[in-house]
């Protein structure tokens, strides 16, 4: 029963149930749609981030209006994973639930979601916090030999949830984590000795990993690897590259649409390498609490947005993220936005150690725990063909819209069914997620 087919609106939606179905990572963050026709230069889109208000505690009744900035991150659409497969592939199926079960569509929705998933885990390598070994305290909350150790069980999780806590993330139910199969598979055991049997069932019998410390766990392969430069990653105190000059703190609200600064170092080796995506932390820089306007017990941490190489003398200069922001500094108008998005208790000294998480040219993957509102993912309407058969379907909870297009070529006598979409996603909030440690792979 060749060249039997269903109308194209089936074979898109049927699509956009198998793609929304192996995604996880789709499935975790602020998705939206955006009804713009793009073409393959992208389009871009702001997203605006929140204000924060602070209550200064002066003791007085103050009502006068709080001076606020509100920051943007700009979004581009310029992801357009795709799926191509000959018209004999699928060529017989004359039904939705055979359309379904073709091992050739779900293929396909794999090829989709994979890419999907993926670009969005490479998005937290802009988390710059940090933990691991259950530890949110020392240099870093890290393991500052390795900076790598698998998560072994369930109070090691627990240590994202603390972490995401003391940023001020909302503890309203949208927290995940995002950990690996082997992962999962020492989380789960670790809760089967840990807890007696008539506790275990409700919280084992979900499809997921068992909620731990009020946040919802997923396993998945797309995790990505950092692989550190060559840089000394120094001890923090006494050894190591350190910073090169003194008051290298910005404004907010100068910064508020990218959130990133450049910082002076030196010490790193000559023509030392750092990788995009590495974390460190400043000797005497402390991450600031803006709710409760004290210092948190912990170092700032920074990660480095693209990769750099030192001098011949070491020195080097870094893109960081968050910018050095001092609380209570006066930004030429007031000292409320500084104070109500301070980053660290105050501005690094000049030859202050930094010290780099991990050893030089280590293997980590990373492992992430974030709120939905820490990415934004927009998705597309891509244009109408002028020709062959086609439609559109797009998902109300992850926003993702999938082109479906049917047609031959008539030069080649090739026939292709072809499934697109397009997409973007931002970091729109880097403090409201965080990576859990990185084993060695």
């Amino acid at each position: 029963m060749a060249n039997q087919f269903l109308n194209a609106q089936e074979y898109a939606n049927s699509m956009l149930l198998l793609a929304k179905n192996q995604l996880v990572m789709g499935k975790l963050v602020d998705g939206q749609f955006r009804n713009q026709v793009t073409d393959y230069n992208g389009i871009t889109i702001s997203v605006k981030k929140p204000p924060r208000f602070v209550n200064k505690n002066d003791g007085t009744m103050n009502l006068a209006v709080q001076d606020m900035v509100v920051g943007s991150t700009t979004l581009t659409v310029n992801q357009f994973p795709k799926a191509h497969v000959g018209f004999g592939d699928i060529e017989s199926v004359s039904s939705v639930n055979e359309l379904m079960r073709t091992s050739v569509m779900k293929s396909a929705a794999s090829r989709i979601a994979t890419q999907i998933d993926s670009y969005l885990a490479g998005l937290c390598l802009q988390f710059n916090s940090w933990v691991a070994g259950g530890k949110t305290g020392g240099t870093g909350g890290v393991n500052a030999n390795t900076g790598a150790a698998p998560i072994h069980a369930a109070a090691e999780a627990m240590s994202a949830h603390t972490r995401l806590m003391n940023q001020g993330v909302p503890n309203d139910g949208e927290i995940n984590g995002v950990v690996t199969f082997d992962d999962a598979e020492l989380m789960r055991g670790s809760l089967l000795s840990s807890f007696t049997p008539s506790l275990n069932p409700t919280a084992l019998e979900k499809v997921k990993i068992p909620i731990i410390s009020e946040m919802d766990w997923y396993a998945t392969q797309q995790l990505p690897v950092v692989t550190t430069g060559t840089r000394t990653q120094g001890n923090g105190t006494s050894t190591g590259g350190q910073v090169s000059g003194a008051g290298q703190n910005v404004n907010y609200r100068n910064v508020r649409t990218t959130n990133t600064q450049t910082l002076n170092v030196t010490g790193l080796g000559a023509g030392a390498t750092v990788a995009a995506g590495e974390v460190f932390t400043i000797q005497g820089c402390y991450a600031w609490d803006w709710r409760a306007q004290q210092s948190l017990p912990y170092l700032q941490q920074f990660t480095v947005m693209s990769a750099a190489t030192a001098d011949g003398s070491g020195n080097a200069a870094l893109t960081i993220k968050p910018a050095i922001i001092v609380q209570g500094t006066n930004d030429g108008t007031s000292t409320d936005v500084n104070t109500a998005f301070g980053t660290v208790d105050t501005a690094p000294a000049n030859n202050a150690y930094i010290q780099f998480v991990g050893a030089a040219s280590a293997k980590l993957r990373q492992r992430t725990a974030f709120h939905r509102s820490a990415i934004a993912l927009v998705s597309t309407r891509l244009e109408t063909p002028y020709s062959g058969t086609y439609a559109f379907a797009t998902d109300p909870d992850t926003g993702i819209s999938i082109r479906y297009w049917r047609q031959s070529d008539v030069s080649t006598g090739t026939h292709y069914h072809r499934w697109d979409c397009a997409f973007g996603a931002a970091i729109t909030q880097e403090s409201f997620g965080t990576r859990i440690t990185g084993s060695e792979v």
